[in-house]
């Protein structure tokens, strides 16, 4: 009976929380859970055991990465947290791969991301509480977080990346033999068009 008013009263706080009427803690209040006692499944805990997880309310945090796209009153963020999304942009070696799990927020919320990941960037730590859908019904059945909380942890920077060295000779190197190359090819046309 519990958990029957329970998913009753997340349905209707996350209809509500959605039109931008509540806040995160009425919420929380309402479902029984608190920022201690939330679930914080990774985005693989998510994809692997989706069951344990849908309907509830969860803590996530990632890199927002892409772009914040805007949808009327709401916008969809994805954020990453791979290995790559909490290592200094020095320290990054490739291994793995890219994993995260797309949020619905309010604009007013999604507003805050100010860097998304990029070659160029690195992203936003976005700290997001909501409610996760294993196959969301106003979505398509996409797998995504409904966010009534969002804060970033830590803004973004750019990534400052150094010419390697060798890279720079190499590159040095094969402009020459390009231009050599162009100057042996026009000398060679310009000889054959005597020659006709």
């Amino acid at each position: 009976m519990r958990r029957r008013v329970l998913r009753v009263l997340r349905c209707a706080l996350l209809a509500a929380t959605l039109a931008g009427l509540v806040w995160p803690a009425p919420v929380l209040a309402a479902t029984g859970a608190t920022l201690a006692s939330l679930g914080s499944p990774s985005s693989g805990d998510l994809v692997e055991h989706p069951a344990q997880w849908d309907g509830k309310v969860i803590d996530f945090q990632g890199e927002a990465v892409g772009e914040v796209m805007r949808r009327g009153d709401s916008a969809w963020l994805h954020l990453n947290d791979d290995a790559y999304s909490r290592k200094a942009a020095d320290d990054i070696a490739l291994a793995g791969y890219n994993a995260g799990q797309a949020v619905w927020a309010p604009s007013e919320l999604a507003a805050q991301v100010k860097i998304c990941g990029d070659y160029s960037h690195r992203g936003d730590l976005v700290h997001v509480v909501g409610i996760f859908h294993a196959a969301c019904p106003e979505h398509g059945g996409d797998m995504d977080i409904h966010a009534v909380k969002l804060e970033v942890v830590l803004p973004g920077s750019p990534i400052a990346r150094a010419v390697s060295g060798v890279r720079a000779a190499a590159a040095a190197a094969l402009s020459l033999v390009a231009a050599g190359l162009w100057l042996l090819w026009r000398r060679r046309h310009r000889a054959r068009g005597r020659a006709a």
